[in-house]
């Protein structure tokens, strides 16, 4: 866990508001935002570094909280059920800020020199939580740490305080809207904002009409978005790790995979045709390397070539390993689950081996698989093409004889005979060839 000094992870709520009172504390500014349904014009003032508290519930945070507790085997309300404000807590806090790497482009941006401004602060409850800025607080405090002679600017941060306090739905709203209404080092990335919406809408308490409007964004997007997070967690679930989400975005580099599947999955209708190419994707998406490794091509090219080729890949699932559901819109049957398929009754005209068991390949054998049936649909196609080739060639070549007689009394003969012999010569080799 990244080190840093107690005295850098804040004070108590009733500590805060007791040395924040006695402060001879000037307004340094005002900051306009719309709170609880309400536009309020904030006071800003410069607070130190080390009197503020970070937010547990920071979606910044979010993904470290789940895999947290699914590495440690705790129980899902773990974090609900601790002191937020303990030292130990923000101690944690400032390690998961510290691992995202949505952190450098802000911490870059100090280092340079440029100064935190009134116009852009933190915003905090009125006892010290800080409901946005949290990764922007971790740069001040790592950046000072290193070299306070080089650093004083940052000893203190420019924060607008909230009239009142605020439920937890009240905060997240806030924070969201930041995203789009306010100018913030960094965007929420995929997983982090992703995993906020799935909670307003398994929680019932947003749709995802209301989440766009909120976040300003589309309706559509706001669905596409939600289908991709359900995705990443069957995928999660698949390989046996649920909810490390950190792992996912850090390590594994699957987001490209991830967009691809989506993509390819929306072009089936059929419920069964989807579930196996999702678990064909999850296989090679499991060890990407193996997969792929040598043999020119990507996991997510092999997607796209996987769905192409769907219905002549011989894929069956002999042996069930279901993947658990999370809810999801109506109107979206995408993920939808289905029984899996098992293989067909065998007849006297198939051989049962040449079915490909997704529970027993190895994912490099898939690959291998995959790129056999795309050769072969590629060389039945050049055959077809170079078939309809002749075809046409002979019919253009029956047509200009046709015009030839028509005209002819009007062409020029000169030369005519010895064409009309190579032409029969090659008509004779093609026909001996039919």
């Amino acid at each position: 866990m990244a080190q840093i000094d107690d005295s850098f992870l804040g004070i108590g709520p009733t500590a805060f508001i007791a040395k924040f009172q006695t402060l001879n504390t000037e307004q340094k500014s005002t900051y306009e935002i719309k709170w609880k349904g309400t536009y309020h014009s904030l006071p800003v003032y410069k607070i130190s570094i080390k009197d503020l508290r970070y937010n547990l519930f920071n979606t910044r945070v979010k993904p470290h909280l789940k895999q947290y507790i699914s590495e440690n085997n705790l129980a899902s309300d773990y974090f609900q059920n601790i002191d937020k404000d303990k030292t130990s807590t923000q101690a944690l806090v400032h390690h998961f800020l510290m691992q995202n790497p949505d952190r450098k482009e802000a911490l870059k941006f100090f280092r340079e020199g440029n100064l935190p401004v009134a116009q852009e602060p933190l915003v905090s409850t009125i006892d010290g939580r800080l409901i946005n800025g949290n990764q922007r607080l971790c740069c001040f405090r790592e950046l000072y740490r290193k070299d306070p002679g080089k650093y004083d600017y940052l000893l203190y941060a420019y924060v607008a305080f909230l009239p009142d306090n605020g439920n937890y739905e009240d905060e997240r709203v806030l924070e969201a809207s930041f995203q789009d209404t306010k100018l913030s080092p960094n965007m929420f990335d995929w997983i982090q904002q992703g995993l906020w919406i799935i909670e307003q809408i398994k929680d019932g308490d947003k749709t995802s009409q209301e989440i766009a409007k909120t976040i300003g964004k589309g309706d559509k997007e706001i669905k596409s978005h939600i289908n991709r997070i359900y995705l990443a967690q069957d995928f999660l679930e698949y390989i046996g790790k649920p909810d490390y989400w950190v792992a996912l975005r850090d390590d594994m580099k699957l987001d490209q995979a991830f967009k691809t599947l989506q993509q390819e999955l929306s072009k089936h209708k059929d419920k069964e045709d989807k579930e196996i190419l999702k678990k064909m994707a999850f296989k090679i998406m499991e060890d990407p390397d193996a997969a792929t490794k040598g043999k020119k091509t990507s996991v997510h090219l092999m997607i796209g070539s996987m769905s192409k080729h769907l219905s002549e890949t011989k894929v069956v699932i002999k042996k069930s390993k279901p993947i658990p559901k999370l809810p999801k819109d109506d109107d979206d049957d995408i993920f939808a689950p289905v029984p899996p398929k098992t293989a067909p009754p065998k007849d006297d005209n198939e051989n049962d081996d040449d079915l490909i068991d997704l529970e027993e390949i190895e994912p490099g054998s898939l690959v291998d698989t995959i790129l056999d049936v795309v050769q072969v649909a590629e060389d039945k196609k050049k055959w077809e093409n170079e078939n309809a080739y002749g075809l046409k060639q002979l019919k253009r070549a029956v047509t200009s004889l046709d015009n030839i007689l028509k005209n002819w009394d009007n062409i020029d003969k000169q030369g005519l005979k010895t064409q009309v012999n190579k032409a029969l010569k090659r008509l004779e080799q093609i026909k001996k060839k039919l």
